[in-house]
């Protein structure tokens, strides 16, 4: 990265600027800190992966000109694989639900930010098919230890007949990967662009309510059942959703993030050597027996032991 990143900023106010690496996730994107006295600057290094640059670039155009606080774009240079994005700081909606007694203001900005995001006129995405949404989650199959594929499948089949019966539903901009680490917390600003954004170049068009459990099922942040009922109910009542079939897709949608996720963080450790997740599994794995527990699901509750053991004593 080094020689490629040098040359990218050849010619800019930032050619002699200090370099620090930023802790990534699990994509094969890297990033790194511009400092020159207190001035910074965040360098996106997408050069094994250049084809989701044109996706990030035009979310970004799309997000600001609805007024939220994606990064502007400083430089960009996406035949090299390279963006010079502004820094959105270092405070993230992690750090803050971490201390109780800013998790509710901080939900409430979170869930303004998903109404403003879901009245806006949506940009052309893709809108992945029920078949797909539960496709999707067979990384479990492949990765979870123990991982028991005819009980999954099972699983699937009724999870896809509840997820069409939600598909009717007029279709949103879902950010996909909208958790606690991609959100930074941006003091000085007002309103919904209090919340700076990161990492929406997957973005795409599906119900609602997904970016919703992405909240409130975040693998990295511990909110509890009753927090979680609270902002479904307020999401309902500020969204205008029936909060019954709100509670039922919720539950869906929960089963299906969540079941792809354990396959996910266990395919990043087995695949990559990424094991940091490994830990987070437990309450990932609780999230996806709570949503079972809803009434439309309760008769499956009893296959989640079988389709997938606890992960007491995997990770």
């Amino acid at each position: 990265m080094r020689e490629g990143l040098l040359k990218f900023l050849e010619n800019t106010e930032w050619a002699d600027a200090k370099i620090t690496p930023v802790a990534g996730d699990l994509s094969a994107r890297n990033y790194v800190r511009l400092s020159m006295g207190a001035a910074t600057a965040i360098v996106m290094d997408s050069s094994n992966e250049r084809s989701s640059l044109p996706a990030f670039v035009r979310m970004t155009h799309w997000l600001r000109d609805i007024g939220l606080s994606a990064p502007r774009l400083l430089k960009d240079s996406q035949t090299e694989g390279f963006l010079l994005l502004e820094d959105l700081g270092e405070h993230s909606v992690s750090q803050r639900l971490s201390r109780p007694t800013e998790t509710r203001a901080t939900l409430d900005a979170c869930l303004n930010l998903l109404l403003t995001i879901r009245h806006a006129a949506a940009p052309k995405l893709s809108t992945p098919s029920v078949k797909e949404l539960c496709e999707w989650t067979t990384l479990a199959d492949d990765y979870y230890p123990g991982a028991n594929k005819h009980e999954l499948d099972s699983l699937r089949a009724f999870l896809e007949t509840i997820l069409a019966r939600h598909a009717t539903k007029q279709p949103t901009v879902s950010l996909r990967d909208f958790h606690a680490d991609n959100l930074m917390w941006l003091p000085e600003k007002l309103g919904v662009a209090k919340l700076g954004l990161l990492d929406y170049q997957d973005a795409m068009l599906t119900h609602p309510v997904y970016d919703l459990v992405s909240l409130l099922t975040d693998a990295r942040t511990s909110i509890s059942p009753d927090l979680r009922a609270d902002y479904v109910k307020e999401y309902s009542r500020a969204s205008g959703d029936d909060l019954s079939h709100l509670k039922e897709a919720f539950s869906a949608f929960s089963i299906q993030r969540n079941l792809r996720i354990l396959g996910i963080f266990h395919r990043a450790s087995v695949e990559h050597g990424k094991h940091h997740h490994l830990p987070k599994i437990p309450r990932v794995y609780g999230y996806l027996k709570e949503a079972l527990e809803h009434p439309t699901f309760a008769k499956l509750a009893p296959q989640l032991r079988i389709a997938l053991p606890p992960p007491e004593g995997l990770v």
